[in-house]
């Protein structure tokens, strides 16, 4: 067995040192080549593809986690200047799962199954600060939940009542809330509802104890409602103003892009809202109506004097007329009772009514009095326009195609510069490729021919005498070899001549005996 596999090495071996240069080069590139792909396909199928475990972890988290990875064997990768965190794709999930069960995660906040480990030797002491840590970490959670928040990190300050306190008031509790956002930036409708929480969840605690701070340090609560409240009302009305002109601006744009194009003018529209809430309430009285009536009359008389008393006629009011007799033997009296009709109206107008409205529009180019009028028209009649409100529009030609085109032509000449040295360097590139494979090819051949002159040589030295003649020699010798040619160049010239003889005489035999030269030939063949 060892004797073939070294035969077979050693036919290997004078097969390949029998090849030429270029065919060892070539076959040796070759098998490099294959190498290389074999090298690459293994690595591609071999390699971890790396996911995200965890990301932006400060250096207590990503060391508990790294620590408890070493553990469990599993290869992991740290990026980000150590922040994050990164393991093999396929295993992120159940390795999150299992950092989870373990209490493992980073930055997790403990909330109240911190009493889940309690004993007998806990003391009440011990116990409201468990409590106040467990409080703090189920604030962080849920405040963690939102959408616009990253982390939360919650403190509270909860003094300690006693019953000895000369002022007798109870002490309030304070809370400091910071918050890493998520980039979008937060509302105040819910940093209203990140202190409501808090202060929800601990004991004497007001909201306007509660401070909520961002992680650059801005205010984003300074613990007045009415001031955040104000300021929010600030906010949504300046974003209902800016909705109201665009879609001014829109309406606009829409009506006179297709008449003068989508570049050749521009639009802004101002608006002075009211957002003052007005409610009014009117009372308007009609004429009065007689509700009820009661006369009465009692006894008989003679030379009666009549007395009258009249009063206002109000609501629910009473007139009353009275007639008495001289002798006093009779009486008689009347009672009438008015009601008025009443009519209420509550008017609330409601907030954003335009005060005032300014328009302007600048068109491309030059125009004339009749086409500003035009446009004004349009645009009237587009916004609402109310001459009564002191509304105005302005409406102007002006030429900026100009300007527009010297910096559409500067930006043009730039990119075509760069695309001038894109292409340069591609050529030279190019250039610099295709001299490399000629230098290359040049390379090979002038080897492949030092080797054939060398072989050449190599043969020339083994013909001719290696012995050093003097000049005189030298002559001797040309003229004895000069001699010699001339003889053998005749003695050539003759045999070359005799074969030639042969090879007709043959062939005028083979055209004649055809049969005969092919029978020759087998035998021949056979021989061999």
């Amino acid at each position: 067995m060892f004797e073939k596999l070294k035969d077979g090495l050693g036919r290997l071996k004078d097969r390949w040192q029998s090849q030429s240069r270029i065919k060892k080069i070539s076959l040796s590139l070759a098998l490099i080549s294959v190498f290389v792909v074999i090298g690459i396909v293994y690595y591609m199928n071999t390699r971890i593809q790396y996911g995200v475990l965890f990301t932006d972890l400060s250096d207590a988290d990503a060391g508990t986690v790294t620590k408890e990875l070493k553990s469990e064997n599993v290869p992991y990768k740290l990026t980000d200047d150590g922040k994050t965190i990164m393991i093999d794709q396929s295993k992120v999930d159940q390795t999150r799962i299992d950092l989870a069960v373990d209490n493992k995660l980073p930055n997790s906040s403990t909330g109240f199954e911190l009493f889940d480990n309690t004993n007998v030797m806990t003391t009440d002491e011990d116990r409201k600060v468990m409590y106040q840590r467990a409080v703090t970490g189920e604030l962080e959670r849920a405040i963690e939940s939102l959408n616009e928040v990253e982390k939360a990190k919650v403190m509270l300050v909860t003094p300690k009542q006693s019953v000895f306190d000369d002022d007798g008031k109870e002490k309030k509790a304070k809370a400091s809330v910071v918050l890493t956002l998520k980039g979008n930036g937060i509302t105040d409708s819910a940093v209203q509802g990140i202190v409501a929480l808090t202060s929800g969840a601990v004991e004497n605690l007001s909201p306007q104890n509660v401070k909520v701070v961002d992680s650059n340090g801005q205010v984003l609560s300074g613990g007045s409602s009415e001031d955040t409240q104000m300021s929010s009302y600030s906010t949504k009305y300046m974003g209902i103003k800016k909705a109201y002109e665009k879609m001014l601006e829109e309406k606009i744009n829409k009506l006179l892009q297709p008449i003068y194009g989508v570049n050749k003018l521009r639009v802004s529209v101002n608006l002075d809202l009211n957002f003052d809430s007005i409610e009014r309430k009117m009372v308007t009285y009609n004429n009065p109506k007689i509700r009820s009536e009661n006369v009465q009359t009692t006894g008989n008389g003679q030379g009666n004097q009549q007395n009258t008393q009249t009063g206002e006629a109000n609501n629910n009011a009473s007139n009353v007329t009275g007639n008495s007799s001289s002798n006093n033997n009779g009486s008689y009296s009347r009672s009438v009772n008015n009601e008025l009709d009443t009519q209420t109206t509550k008017v609330i107008s409601a907030p954003g009514s335009i005060r005032r409205m300014t328009s302007s529009v600048v068109v491309n180019g030059d125009l004339s009095q009749n086409d500003q009028n035009q446009i004004k028209t349009l645009v009237s009649s587009a916004v609402g326009f109310d001459q009564n409100r002191g509304d105005a529009i302005n409406v102007q030609g002006i030429d900026f195609v100009r300007r527009r085109k010297s910096t559409d032509d500067n930006t043009k000449a730039k990119k075509k510069k760069s695309n001038t040295w894109l292409y340069v360097g591609i050529g030279a590139g190019v250039l610099l490729l295709l001299g490399a494979i000629i230098a290359t090819i040049l390379l090979i051949r002038r080897r492949r021919r030092n080797a054939e002159d060398e072989y050449y040589e190599d043969e020339a030295d083994v013909t001719q005498p290696a012995a050093v003649q003097t000049e005189e020699d030298a002559e001797e010798q040309q003229a004895e070899t000069t001699a010699e040619e001339k003889e053998a160049q005749a003695n050539a010239a003759k045999r070359e001549k005799a074969q030639k003889d042969k090879d007709q005489k043959a062939k005028e035999y083979a055209d004649k005996h055809p049969e005969e030269v092919a029978d020759l030939l087998k035998a021949w063949m056979k021989e061999k």
